[in-house]
């Protein structure tokens, strides 16, 4: 699902990509309505220290499970988070161990077809932090 939103938005498939640019449009808006939800933007933070499941996130931030889960739903249907892990409880339940991807995103409002040239030069130069590793480095257990 998170694929086929990336390639919708883009015209290509991006597997893990680090870097996201999109033209304004109703699928960016989606991403910027998720990223200004408190509750998703707290499980990122979350995630980006450490790997953990729908339970120990809503436990951490006090939230209903159904809560949460509404949550984790949209931040993987847009690629922000991903299941690292599956595991299985005692009783033989799949518990999913969620952790963050790293990614620039980059909305551009305006042409379609902008040079980007500019763009990656000043990535290049600005190096933002995380954008050159291939891995996030967290623990999960």
């Amino acid at each position: 699902m998170r694929d086929d939103l990336e390639e919708k938005l883009t015209g290509e498939k991006m597997h893990e990509e680090k870097l996201l640019i999109l033209p304004l449009s109703e699928d960016s808006r989606k991403i910027a309505r998720i990223l200004s939800n408190e509750t998703s933007t707290r499980v990122l933070k979350l995630l980006e220290r450490r790997c953990m499941s729908a339970g120990d996130i809503a436990e951490e931030l006090d939230v209903r499970l159904n809560t949460l889960k509404y949550n984790l739903d949209s931040l993987l249907e847009v690629g922000l988070i991903r299941v690292r892990q599956v595991k299985w409880s005692r009783k033989g339940r799949e518990i999913k161990i969620y952790e963050a991807v790293e990614k620039v995103i980059i909305l551009l409002p305006g042409n379609k077809n902008p040079d980007l040239s500019f763009l990656f030069t000043t990535l290049r130069q600005q190096k933002p932090e995380g954008f050159n590793r291939l891995e996030i480095h967290g623990e999960c257990t």
